[in-house]
């Protein structure tokens, strides 16, 4: 290849790396065929803020957020993954009602799990349950959905749904203070039974399953899981060994709590079958978008605006 032709190949391959020379034509990117089958937004830890401009300023770019978010005819719904407060704030009930208001200007059902700046890191947390239940309890029955909504019983926080084939999974998985050692212990268990009940009654039927929780229950440490908590182990163990039997499908888990993106594949057994994104804290970021394809190894595009 004469000198002058080299160089143009190198300078054309530094802004195009699809080789070069004679077969460089015959060489393509990966084109990605996969169909979408359902499009949602997630976001966390939002509204926050810790003075009251600073808390009327993330309310604003939250309401902001959602006028963007309506917009978006491709979105079919929306979860909060808990935390719609900073937890130095008191837990009066006009935040919580303030908040509802705003996630009622959405377009699109929104889904809400606690988190737990506005629930058990409360000083009361028994008076701070019961504004989350009154004003968000069941939320996304204000509007006219047609999404087939089931709710465990005793713990109607955690919801589960299908659509076009996907699984979707509401947990209660807080962060912060355990006032109560057994009320811990019958919240982990809860959510155990509800995951284990719909992946087992579903795995034939969807080809993926998203699941939202609010905690970050921990990272990768070299081959083991290292957990925040020594509470969240049950729940980690049966997504990380035992869904390879009882739902062997991609699983997407999103949650809140570290308010710094990430994405990755935490889980030492599951591997690249289980995606982790901790969504970035909702005043600093829009919210995620989520499209699940029918792509049958990694189904989750994600797209951060």
């Amino acid at each position: 290849m004469p000198k002058r032709n080299l160089l143009l190949c190198v300078f054309l391959f530094s802004l195009f790396p699809l080789g070069c020379g004679k077969d460089a034509a015959n060489v393509q990117q990966p084109v990605d065929n996969s169909r979408t089958l359902v499009t949602f937004a997630a976001m966390g830890d939002v509204p926050y803020g810790l003075t009251k401009e600073a808390i009327e300023a993330e309310e604003e770019i939250l309401k902001a957020q959602l006028i963007d978010l309506n917009k978006d005819e491709t979105i079919g719904f929306t979860v909060h993954v808990g935390d719609i407060k900073k937890g130095a704030i008191p837990c009066k009930e006009g935040v919580y009602e303030t908040v509802s208001e705003i996630l009622e200007t959405s377009k699109v059902p929104v889904f809400i799990i606690p988190g737990d700046n506005e629930w058990n890191d409360c000083k009361d947390p028994k008076e701070a349950w019961e504004f989350w239940e009154t004003h968000f309890m069941r939320f996304d029955e204000k509007w006219d959905h047609e999404f087939d909504v089931k709710r465990q019983k005793g713990r109607k926080e955690n919801f589960a749904f299908l659509e076009n084939g996907v699984l979707f999974l509401g947990l209660n998985l807080v962060g912060g203070k355990i006032h109560k050692k057994k009320e811990w212990e019958s919240m982990i268990e809860d959510d155990l039974d509800w995951l284990t009940k719909q992946f087992s009654e579903h795995s034939s039927s969807v080809s993926s399953a998203v699941v939202f929780i609010h905690a970050n229950p921990g990272k990768l440490d070299g081959d083991e899981f290292d957990h925040k908590k020594e509470e969240y182990k049950p729940i980690i163990k049966f997504l990380d060994k035992e869904t390879a039997k009882h739902f062997p499908k991609p699983i997407l888990m999103i949650h809140g709590d570290g308010h710094k993106w990430i994405h990755d594949f935490p889980f030492p057994n599951a591997g690249s079958r289980i995606t982790r994104v901790q969504v970035t804290q909702g005043g600093l970021e829009a919210p995620l978008k989520v499209e699940v394809t029918d792509n049958p190894d990694q189904p989750f595009r994600l797209t951060r605006r």
